[in-house]
């Protein structure tokens, strides 16, 4: 609760436990010291009943001490700072206890009695700069009513050396305040730099933490990612011999045959989906997931992700519906909002067993809402609040083993896309009964683009040549044939030399697909730039790379490049192909 504190405020409460601290000390002090004051000046001829009486005084003052220090300790959950007033309080009811010795024992025709009174007064002082040091209002509370009253008498007593003892009485009391001043500011900077060793072992030991539960997280992340790795490629291990023993039969069923390819396919989709997730963490940490922002039909949209997830909703007999209007048109990256939607609808049928899963788009204002719901299993309580961390998994989903699987990654996406678009992610959610998911973005002041347009502008694709550099023969290869089996007549080089040597021959490409690594002393990068001075911005540039690193992304983009990564999606490659990439400078695709 302390650590909440204002640092003043927690300053304040040590200073006063400190001087809860001394507080049976002070007393047993006092009381030797009273007794002693009180024997003195009752043996040189000081009536008994005022000594007598004052000495009683101080016996009640110090029991009442005592009593507030034990009322202080019992209220141990309590602020310490506002317990100050108390003690302060008290260490002025002493002072003037022992003030009370010059105006009941004030004698200037004898002089021992006169000294004993100072003698005792200036000890009690030099021993409370000890004893209340720690919290210098104290102190002077205590201060002032004990020594001021000597002081007044002796100066208003007419007499010279009376006035002298007076004068030099309030020096003492001036030099005694200013080395308390010095002590309590020793103790605060002690205190402080205590508080700050404090705060830096706190702060050590939350990162510590923090660091071994990401280890322990990534290290069951990649326990789990290696599973799911291995589940597809150990059935596509299966399917290729399958393939190798059909091809040495004399007749091969094309049903058998086309079954095959879609397995291997399958196959293909979920590793990529795996790869895929792990690529979007990387582009937000590099920074190269930046939004293009633009108008966005969310009609189209909504209806897109409610397609992609069709097929497996389906399968679980689940009800998908989209509710929208077909005029809400909101200004926005439309990719960065696909990936969020798609991950957002993709959880949501995944979680669900029974019910359904809505995607619905309501105005408010100037703004539109988007809202995933579904009736699965719900988030707890707990979980709850950290749902969108990296790694997280809330417990309690059961996942069909033909689904692909989550990592824990998906929401942390969703949010931090959400967030790049400038809204941050909501949840409500209720175990057994479901959750909803909701963003909520502008309204476009523009039109969006026709979709049917630029469908049949994609679909009009001609043969172009396309020039394509790697140092692997196997993907050279691969991408000839698929290349040629789209029409378009491939230029194939392994290095920047092979490269330059068709456009020496007068070959003239359109577009360029380049790996980031080459040989070791090649860069994919250093390929593009050259490409550029030869072709000028005529020439349409693009990446490829199998590096997920933050550095490599941020390379990238600052080149003004667009990225493919590896495996590249055939239709992503093909809207490249075809003019329709993700714009040259923005995000990788």
């Amino acid at each position: 609760m302390e650590h909440s504190l204002a640092p003043g405020e927690r300053l304040r409460g040590e200073q006063v436990r400190l001087l809860a601290n001394n507080v049976p000390a002070l007393v047993v002090g006092t009381l030797i010291l009273a007794a002693g004051a009180a024997a003195l000046l009752w043996a040189n001829g000081q009536a008994l009943w005022p000594v007598a009486g004052w000495l009683a005084a101080m016996v009640l003052l110090c029991a009442a001490r005592l009593g507030l220090l034990r009322r202080f300790r019992r209220a141990a959950g309590d602020t310490p700072q506002r317990w100050a007033p108390a003690f302060v309080l008290a260490s002025a009811l002493a002072g003037l206890c022992w003030g009370a010795l010059a105006w009941l024992f004030f004698t200037p025709d004898q002089p021992l009695m006169l000294a004993i009174v100072a003698i005792v007064l200036m000890s009690i002082l030099s021993s409370a700069t000890q004893s209340l040091g720690p919290f210098f209002p104290a102190h002077l509370a205590f201060a002032l009513p004990c020594v001021l009253p000597f002081a007044a008498r002796c100066l208003w007593s007419g007499q010279g050396s009376l006035a002298t003892l007076g004068a030099l009485t309030l020096v003492y009391l001036v030099m005694a305040e200013l080395f308390a001043l010095r002590i309590a500011r020793a103790i605060e900077d002690a205190l402080r730099l205590r508080f700050e060793n404090e705060s830096l072992v706190a702060q050590l030991t939350v990162e510590n933490e923090r660091a071994a539960t990401a280890n322990l997280a990534k290290t069951r992340f990649l326990a789990t990612a290696s599973h799911d790795l291995r589940q597809p490629i150990h059935a596509m291990s299966l399917f290729v011999p399958a393939l190798k023993a059909l091809a040495t039969q004399p007749t091969v069923s094309p049903r058998v045959v086309g079954n095959i390819a879609e397995r291997l396919q399958a196959a293909l989709d979920t590793m990529a989906q795996l790869l895929n997730r792990l690529l979007d963490m990387s582009r937000l940490d590099a920074g190269a997931l930046q939004p293009s922002p633009q108008p966005v039909n969310l009609h189209a949209l909504l209806h897109k992700v409610s397609d992609e997830v069709a097929q497996q909703a389906l399968t679980k007999g689940l009800k998908l519906r989209v509710h929208d209007h077909a005029a809400l048109v909101v200004q926005t990256d439309p990719a960065i909002l696909h990936t969020i939607l798609s991950n957002l609808a993709s959880n949501a049928v995944r979680y669900t067993e029974r019910g359904g899963v809505l995607l619905a788009a309501r105005r408010r204002g100037d703004r539109v809402r988007l809202e995933v719901w579904d009736s699965g299993i719900g988030i707890s309580t707990e979980d709850l609040p950290r749902i969108t961390d990296e790694f997280f998994q809330a417990q309690g989903g059961q996942r069909d083993a033909s689904q692909s699987r989550g990592f824990g990654l998906g929401l942390a996406i969703v949010k931090r896309s959400a967030e790049l678009l400038g809204s941050p992610l909501r949840v409500r959610s209720r175990p057994g009964r479901g959750s909803v998911f909701a963003i909520e973005l502008p309204l476009a002041t523009a039109a969006a683009p026709d979709g049917a347009a630029l469908r049949l502008e994609a679909a009009l694709s001609r043969p172009r040549q396309v020039l394509v550099v790697d140092n692997d023969e196997q993907i050279l290869s691969a991408m000839s044939y698929l290349l040629r089996g789209w029409g378009h007549e491939p230029l194939l080089a392994g290095t920047l030399n092979e490269a330059l040597a068709h456009l020496d021959a007068g070959a003239a490409p359109e577009l360029a697909l380049i790996d980031l690594h080459l040989a070791s002393d090649e860069h994919g990068l250093q390929v593009a730039e050259r490409l550029r001075e030869r072709l000028g911005p005529r020439i349409r540039l693009a990446v490829v790379t199998g590096d997920t690193g933050p550095e490599a992304l941020a390379s990238i983009c600052a080149a003004g490049l667009t990225g493919l990564h590896k495996p590249v999606d055939p239709d992503r490659l093909q809207r490249f192909i075809d003019g329709n990439p993700t714009p040259t400078g923005a995000r990788p695709a």
